[in-house]
């Protein structure tokens, strides 16, 4: 990396944070108290798990890329906080399904509501329909060529 582009990473990171910070998103998260306290990781999978119907451990496991130890570790914690629970799957009778508990279908709605209201401050913090096809063009381009870099 030379220095211009370490340049533009230090103010990419500076300024993300500040983005962040100024959304505000530790006051909106406070308005919704079940998914307080909750991993990156554990609403990731109530995520998937109310986004696909017969969603197996592999299916998390291809998404997410964790160890299949620290996957169960987080699905077991899930399961005891009864956000969701394990039957045998119709697909692979050899593999457990995850459902969403009513609890869990509280909380992957209360994620949606909270990620609207973020992303929502974010996104009309530019003035014109134009500049938020721009960023999200550009967003479109990181997600498309990160795995690349």
């Amino acid at each position: 990396m030379d220095k211009q582009c370490k340049k533009q990473v230090d103010e990419l990171n500076i300024l993300w944070h500040s983005m962040l910070l100024k959304s505000n998103y530790k006051d909106l998260e406070s308005k919704y108290s079940n998914i307080q306290g909750l991993s990156t990781n554990e609403l990731a999978i109530i995520r998937i798990i109310s986004e696909k119907e017969e969603v197996i451990i592999k299916d998390i496991l291809e998404v997410l890329k964790l160890p299949k130890s620290t996957l169960t570790s987080i699905i077991d914690r899930l399961e005891e906080r009864k956000i969701i629970i394990r039957a045998i799957s119709n697909r692979d009778r050899r593999s457990y399904k995850l459902e969403l508990t009513e609890k869990g279908k509280i909380i992957q709605d209360e994620h949606i509501k909270f990620e609207e209201e973020v992303y929502g401050k974010i996104i009309l913090s530019l003035d014109t329909h134009e500049e938020r096809e721009n960023l999200l063009k550009l967003i479109r381009k990181i997600v498309r060529n990160i795995s690349r870099a």
